[in-house]
């Protein structure tokens, strides 16, 4: 099953794939099409100008004579074992003087000859150490006859190496190493026979010849040109590639669902399958100009070598792309392996593959291929030179030549695109991304790589002293209805430098316990046991600099209801969303989806779960329609499903009417409907949203709403979000991160009611009369809170403990209306994003605690530490909106009230829930 669902992950992405290109026809053209036969036509426009510069040679009846050349030397820069000459020094006693003779003319030094006893040795040397000796005399004098002199008729043999890489039309003229030989030989033979100093005065001409036209040029061009028309598409596709992990596309498929080995494969097969068309049209086009070296070379010679290549260039920018997280960057590493290859294959022919370099040499660069190609293109060129040069055929690939044959290079490429992909799926797993971890070096070599799951890590059992801290705290709380960690002691553990227990509200612990314990609610779907996540500075150890974005979390969700997950930025929201989905594991705990633990079981998982990311994950060139059927194809559903799904899900978000519009046409708001509405693709049972309305505007976010609305029915959404009047709308239950830990949990009217300040009141009055008011306020409530004042307003705050004195005083308020000169007042509770505010400063505080315990006593650091806690994590989230807020809600709220007996009503009704918090705890599960 698993393998169906990789290879229609796959087709459906290559579906996605060919969309694109045919909506971007006039890039399509230009890569498959224009690219090569531009290069092509170049590459013929050149050959016909550098033709046209260089003048043919006429036939040569005589030639005129010649000087000698320099006497022929090896290069020992190159090759310090390379010998100049060679020689069988047993033929006659007297060989040694002619050598020595030798020597001293040319100033050829004792490592630059070498001796053999007989000829049959010499012979053997030779072979056995190729390319590496200038010249081999054959000395036969007759020894026997004459051992004390030379005989005068004696005979002697100059077996010269005559190995080039390559060879070009004309008269072959070896004559420069040859003759030079040959006369010193003769002088040295002379002075030792007959003791004569010979001073020659040779010239020597060459032998008449037929007109010389100067060789094609195309094939030994070529190479870079054919080189250049493959690689250009290799920037192409590592642009592409790059594009879709910056852009984050990549890890929202894989959010939903999508396989690495379904994504890459299907990239490899668009990828290839173009370099493939590409090939065909440069190999058409090269033949429609006449080169000989695809007219006269068999075409599985050259096809195969392209062909190879191009799987080559396919991962290479595998491998590239994910060492880069810019399509930008890419695109100019593109063309910086572009210029270094190009500059590399020049001298691949004449230096590398040459006779003055080590064959390792040779082999080393061969794991480089650009340098396997171009040395292919330049063999196979040597037998296309003119036009009647017959080619090779593919029966001779295996004929040898300096280094490797052609076969050899077929081996080599064959080799270097296994060594590309394997670093490319090592790297796309250890090098870490914008998105998600890396996985240890060593990955490949754990038992969870190979099984294809991870380690279960959960947590199931606490340690006695927090069992019985919980349970005391437990009962505490259950008969005192408070938490034993009130904003004031806090602050005095602060202020005493103490290292007591940190701040952990009651229905924290009360749910941990219960997963624990097992004892959850029957209807819970999500649970999640003590999952955290440590983002590692040093994958080898513990540091102190390690960062711990999800701290111990524990947590439940039940059918059909929608939790919000609360937070400041780098709270941990998004990271728990990350793990739930299986784009990272955590590093402690686990979490199950209706059973299924997204460690061992994330496909199971992944089957019941929709994700709207942060980002949009979307594509200009396609439709809402083709997004929709295609994220239904990752997700397995049933094909004959999907028409009606597709139906269904732009009904839902209300994009039935431009559903065959292109994206890319979209306005921001209907691209994040869209996205919710993916998110409910496929039936999902449980929708996560990851802030679902950022950057839309009021009417585009109210219209999502209604979307979330409907779409609790049958379904489990965590919800996380900026905004609390989203969080306040859309909940059943809210959820409040902070620094990685879970704050608090419950309804929003039960966060309120438990974390609120108090309630608020405003009193409008005539003008003159408000400072009497305050006066009478500051008798009723003597810690009454003045929270801001105007001509004819005040807005004052009262704790919560005096909420049962609130109906006397509104009735007092109505009595003496008229004597107080009050217009109007109104009440309200604290706001969700009071209590927001409230506890991330308690989590500051913690923060603060914790990292002073590693500070010490160093007062002044500790000052600046608190400083940047507390302003910059977490009260710049909200300080600028809550200041604009308030003066809105004070605006709205100014209105009159109704008759006292239902005032009264409604404020008693918030006094008992206060006071009944045991009975509140027990409902908040």
């Amino acid at each position: 099953m698993a393998i169906k669902r990789k290879i229609r992950q796959t087709t459906v992405l290559l579906e996605k794939h060919y969309k694109q290109l045919i909506r971007n026809k006039k890039t399509t053209f230009f890569l498959l099409i224009g690219i090569p036969f531009l290069f092509q036509l170049a590459l013929l426009l050149m050959g016909k100008s550098v033709q046209s510069t260089i003048s043919s040679e006429d036939e040569k009846i005589l030639h005129q004579p010649q000087e000698e050349f320099q006497f022929p030397r090896c290069n020992t820069k190159f090759d310090k074992n390379c010998i100049t000459l060679a020689y069988n020094k047993k033929s006659h006693p007297q060989v040694q003087q002619v050598i020595t003779l030798l020597q001293q003319e040319h100033d050829l030094p004792d490592k630059e000859i070498h001796s053999v006893d007989t000829e049959e040795d010499l012979d053997t040397y030779l072979f056995d150490h190729p390319n590496t000796t200038v010249a081999g005399l054959v000395f036969r004098f007759d020894s026997e006859a004459n051992p004390d002199t030379i005989p005068s008729d004696s005979k002697f043999f100059i077996q010269i190496n005559e190995t080039t890489i390559y060879t070009y039309v004309g008269v072959d003229d070896y004559l420069d190493v040859f003759v030079p030989i040959q006369i010193s030989l003769q002088k040295a033979l002379f002075k030792v026979i007959g003791d004569y100093d010979l001073d020659l005065d040779i010239t020597y001409m060459k032998y008449p010849h037929p007109q010389l036209t100067p060789s094609d040029i195309i094939p030994s061009a070529g190479a870079n040109f054919w080189f250049w028309a493959l690689l250009f598409q290799m920037i192409i596709q590592l642009s592409q590639i790059v594009e879709e992990k910056e852009t984050r596309k990549r890890f929202g498929m894989r959010m939903m669902g999508l396989s690495d080995s379904s994504y890459w494969l299907s990239w490899f097969v668009l990828n290839f399958g173009v370099l493939l068309l590409s090939i065909f049209i440069l190999i058409a086009s090269g033949a429609m100009f006449g080169f000989n070296f695809f007219l006269n070379n068999s075409f599985t010679t050259y096809f195969v070598l392209f062909m190879l290549f191009g799987l080559n260039v396919v991962a290479l920018s595998f491998f590239l792309s994910t060492l880069i997280k810019k399509a930008k960057t890419a695109t100019m590493v593109g063309f910086g392996i572009f210029c270094f290859f190009t500059i590399l294959n020049s001298v691949a022919s004449t230096v590398i593959y040459s006779d003055l370099v080590p064959k390792a040499v040779g082999i080393l660069f061969a794991f480089l291929s650009p340098v396997v190609f171009s040395k292919g293109i330049n063999d196979l060129a040597q037998y296309t030179l003119t036009d009647e040069d017959p080619g090779l055929k593919w029966k001779n690939i295996g004929d040898t030549s300096d280094i490797f044959p052609l076969s050899t290079c077929y081996l080599w490429l064959l080799l270097d695109f296994a060594i590309y992909m394997l670093l490319a799926i090592y790297f796309d797993n250890v090098v870490p991304g914008e998105i998600g971890t890396a996985k240890k070096p060593w990955y490949f070599l754990t038992k969870e790589y190979w099984k294809g799951v991870q380690k279960e890590h959960e947590k199931i059992n606490v340690s006695n002293s927090d069992n019985s801290d919980s349970s005391s705290s437990d009962n505490s709380n259950s008969r005192t209805g408070t938490n034993s960690n009130s904003d004031s002691d806090l602050e005095k553990r602060v202020q005493k430098k103490s290292n007591s227990k940190k701040f952990e509200d009651y229905d924290v612990k009360r749910i941990r316990k219960k997963l624990i314990q097992g004892k959850e609610s029957k209807n819970s779907v999500l649970k999640i046991y003590g999952m955290t996540k440590i983002f590692r500075k040093n994958f080898l150890k513990k540091t102190i600099k390690d960062f711990k974005a999800v701290d111990d979390l524990y947590l439940t969700m039940e059918s059909e209801q929608l939790l919000a997950l609360l937070g400041p930025n780098g709270s941990g929201k998004t990271t728990t969303i990350n793990m739930l989905t299986g784009l990272f594991p955590p590093t402690e705990g686990t979490a199950k989806i209706y059973g299924k633990s997204i460690l061992s079981e994330i496909s199971q998982v992944r089957d019941n779960l929709g994700v709207c990311p942060q980002h949009d994950i979307l594509w200009d060139e396609l439709t809402a329609r083709e997004h929709i059927k295609m994220f239904a194809g990752l997700k397995n559903l049933p094909k004959d499903q999907i028409p009606e799904e597709i139906e269904d899900r732009l009904a839902e978000v209300d994009l039935t009417d431009v559903s065959n519009q292109r994206v890319g046409s979209f306005s921001g708001g209907m691209k994040r409907r869209l996205s919710v509405a993916i998110a409910l693709t496929g039936s999902a049972e449980v929708v996560l949203l990851d802030e679902p309305t950022t950057g839309m505007d009021p009417v585009a976010r109210r219209h999502v709403w209604e979307i979330i609305e409907k779409a609790k029915k049958k379904r489990v959404i965590l919800l996380t979000t900026h905004s609390m009047e989203e969080a306040d709308i859309l909940s059943d239950k809210i959820a409040i991160i902070a620094a990685g830990k879970l704050r608090c949990v419950g309804s929003s009217l039960h966060l309120k009611n438990k974390f609120g300040t108090g309630y608020r009141i405003s009193i409008i009055a005539e003008e003159g009369k408000i400072d009497g008011v305050k006066k009478m306020v500051k008798k009723k409530f003597q810690k009454a809170n003045f929270l801001g004042e105007t001509i004819t307003t005040i807005t004052i705050e009262i704790p919560r403990r005096k909420n049962k004195a609130l109906p006397q005083f509104f009735e007092y308020l109505e009595k003496n209306q008229k004597r107080l000169g009050i217009s109007d007042f109104s009440v309200s509770l604290t706001t969700l994003e009071e209590v927001f505010l409230n506890i991330a400063e308690r989590a500051a505080d913690e923060r603060i605690l914790e990292i002073k315990e590693k500070i010490g006593d160093d007062e002044e650091a500790l000052q600046e530490l608190e400083k940047n806690i507390k302003t910059t994590h977490y009260s710049d989230n909200f300080s600028k909106k809550k200041s604009t807020d308030d003066d809105k809600k004070k605006k709205n709220k100014r209105k009159k009230k109704k008759p006292k007996k239902d005032l009264k009503k409604k404020i008693s009704s918030s006094s008992q829930f206060s006071s009944d918090t045991s009975s509140t705890n027990t409902d908040e599960d």
